[in-house]
């Protein structure tokens, strides 16, 4: 087969598997958004009701969870109960974002498929994990100690 029909091949397989990238249209009101849980590792990635965001005023989301610290860093993101496209938030820049300390404001994006957050505490107990949309477009990922 010449180099070239193995490229038209690789070409239709692309095309037909569905390897066209897409954007999804981000949340324009704080209203559309849908509800979104804490997820990560200390859920298995599930949409555990007892980590479902609530409102704090504002456009300002939170949840409370217990962690261990034990040296290992918890993965986590805010996710929909679906994984909608356009409700996934994780880290918006992987050397400034990802890694998050206590009290520390980091951006989010919620078009991300694997970009999660992490966090390692330093002692055991209670952390409030918020996300604020007051710019729908750049969420903005905060954890504080109780």
């Amino acid at each position: 087969m010449s180099k070239l029909k193995q490229l038209y091949s690789l070409m239709a397989v692309c095309l037909l598997s569905g390897c066209a990238s897409y954007t999804v249209e981000p949340y324009k009101d704080i209203q559309q958004l849908p509800e979104l849980y804490l997820r990560g590792v200390f859920t298995w990635w599930e949409a555990d009701p007892q980590y479902i965001l609530k409102k704090q005023g504002g456009s300002t989301y939170v949840t409370t969870i217990e962690l261990i610290a034990d040296g290992q860093p918890y993965d986590f993101k805010f996710a929909d109960k679906d994984w909608t496209p356009g409700s996934s938030c994780g880290y918006k820049s992987q050397y400034r974002d990802q890694n998050i300390s206590l009290g520390e404001a980091v951006n989010a994006d919620c078009n991300t498929t694997d970009e999660n957050f992490k966090f390692v505490p330093k002692e055991t107990g209670r952390y409030e994990f918020s996300i604020d949309f007051t710019n729908i477009d750049k969420p903005i990922v905060m954890i504080s100690k109780l």
